[in-house]
């Protein structure tokens, strides 16, 4: 499953789609997942939070057969599942499960070298230098889902840099599977998460400027290292936030009850 490279939601003006052409079902379907993929990833569908197959298939001008297929796929990837007389939810985002994932990511980046194709770094290298004015422009505003868009497409341009299918798939998968934790903590710190945003963004435009596959397999090891130290300094706060609550909680328990 792939992502736009403009990261538009598309505009669905029918109210189903006709079967003059494979072809434009076949987009239409993609359209979907991408932005089913964007709205969950950016935290625009809450945890816990129930989609309907019917109000989508509306939106999307479908019918449910289609909304059904991509949330299977979604499903993979650990970002929602299906309860029985419920429907399809968004599942919790579990910081533990997305700081292993990103170990793994972390380790895999050092086989990166040897999995992607050099002739697409220079499209890769405009890529990213045009993304990097429009994430200038926006660090200075406060808004976690075009945060997490720019991240998305960062990844977006890595992706399609990649030339092994399988490594491909699995570097994909472990993304997606941890990304909700990464773009739920940003505001925590919002001047470091989008300072360490663009400095990926500069990073990588040397990188792809190089043309040296290993330059891009140390950046990615060394990018995911420093959000990993990022997240857990947050998690740890909030765990110590939590422990304070806590214990003030059972402080007003106990004198109330003397």
């Amino acid at each position: 499953m792939t992502l736009p490279g403009q990261w538009k939601e598309p505009s669905f003006g029918g109210k189903h789609l006709t079967l003059k052409s494979l072809e434009s079902r076949r987009v239409s379907t993609l359209d979907i997942s991408n932005t089913l993929l964007l709205r969950l990833c950016s935290l625009r569908y809450l945890p816990s939070q129930t989609l309907s197959e019917a109000a989508l298939a509306e939106e999307f001008g479908v019918s449910r057969t289609p909304i059904r297929q991509v949330l299977q796929r979604l499903a993979l990837f650990g970002l929602v599942k299906s309860l029985n007389g419920v429907g399809t939810v968004v599942t919790e985002v579990n910081n533990e499960r997305a700081l292993e994932l990103l170990g793994i990511r972390k380790h895999m980046a050092l086989l990166m070298s040897e999995m992607v194709d050099p002739s697409c770094f220079p499209r890769a290298k405009q890529r990213i230098s045009d993304l990097e004015k429009v994430a200038v422009a926006r660090s200075q505003k406060r808004d976690v889902q075009h945060y997490a868009t720019i991240g998305i497409r960062i990844q977006k341009i890595i992706f399609d840099a990649i030339s092994s299918c399988e490594f491909r798939r699995l570097w994909e998968e472990c993304y997606y599977r941890s990304c909700r934790s990464s773009y739920s903590i940003v505001e925590f710190d919002w001047v470091l998460s989008t300072r360490l945003q663009l400095k990926e963004i500069r990073d990588l435009a040397a990188v792809f400027d190089s043309g040296n596959p290993n330059d891009l397999a140390r950046h990615c090891n060394h990018a995911i290292g420093e959000w990993m130290g990022f997240a857990k300094r947050i998690y740890a706060t909030q765990d110590s936030d939590a422990n304070d609550e806590s214990f003030e909680e059972l402080l007003h328990e106990f004198s109330s009850r003397n």
